[in-house]
């Protein structure tokens, strides 16, 4: 699996520096749209991207590739998304990432019609901004599983079983991401909240989806300056 070293870079999209992190909000206008809100990261040359233009052209692969694949494994679908360009090694279109393959390969495990559900998936991913996990206490990605089961049991706030079930997927996705130690990472936190998924909805569901060996498989530890030493996705040598 090869990554693309420009396109897939954890700094600034605009000149290529480090972006910090702040722990109160300053106003920011987005280089590209220009666009003025309120924002908790700039990089130290003073350039902001807002979440929709960060995510603009990876949403477009997400959907693309959801809706094309006829492969049932949600860890095969995440892997191809994110060896795209158009995916950065950070940022909010994982959050988008996580739901849509889970609901696009439980709908190619089960052999049904899935654009309607993968669109819904993604819609509702996108609106989670970039930095939740530190800034929110809850990673995009795992709200993510969340979205997943949601969008496939057609919970609301008043159907009791089923918002249970997407708020119980969310918490052990949330709850093994906390586990798993480290600094961000978006790769690390989307295959785990792809795990805890695919084990939540195989109960939930009766499903007998294989669970892939992902292990020190991960090949983006060069693009990653946060990379935990003791992540066990880091690939041996």
């Amino acid at each position: 699996m090869s990554v693309p070293a420009a396109e897939n870079r954890s700094n600034c999209l605009v000149c290529d520096v480090e972006v910090e992190y702040l722990d109160q909000a300053i106003n920011g206008r987005c280089y590209y749209c220009e666009t003025e809100e309120q924002t908790y990261f700039l990089c130290r040359n003073g350039h902001y991207i807002c979440n929709k233009c960060h995510s603009k052209e990876a949403l477009a692969v997400i959907g693309d590739v959801c809706l094309s694949t006829n492969e049932d494994n949600p860890f095969i679908i995440a892997e191809k998304i994110m060896e795209h360009p158009a995916v950065h090694m950070h940022g909010p279109e994982h959050h988008a990432l996580v739901p849509a393959v889970l609901v696009a390969a439980y709908k190619n495990h089960r052999g049904l019609r899935k654009e309607k559900a993968v669109r819904e998936a993604i819609k509702r991913g996108r609106t989670v901004p970039g930095g939740y996990c530190g800034l929110y206490g809850a990673c995009g990605a795992g709200v993510g599983v969340g979205i997943a089961v949601s969008v496939l049991l057609g919970a609301t706030p008043l159907t009791p079983e089923e918002r249970s079930h997407a708020n119980l997927a969310t918490s052990r996705a949330l709850n093994s991401i906390a586990r798993s130690g480290g600094a961000r990472c978006c790769k690390k936190t989307t295959r785990i909240s792809l795990e805890e998924g695919m084990r939540y909805l195989s109960g939930l569901l009766e499903l007998e989806w294989e669970m892939p060996e992902i292990s020190g498989t991960c090949n983006y530890m060069i693009y990653n300056r946060e990379c935990d030493v003791n992540c066990r996705f880091r690939k041996k040598n």
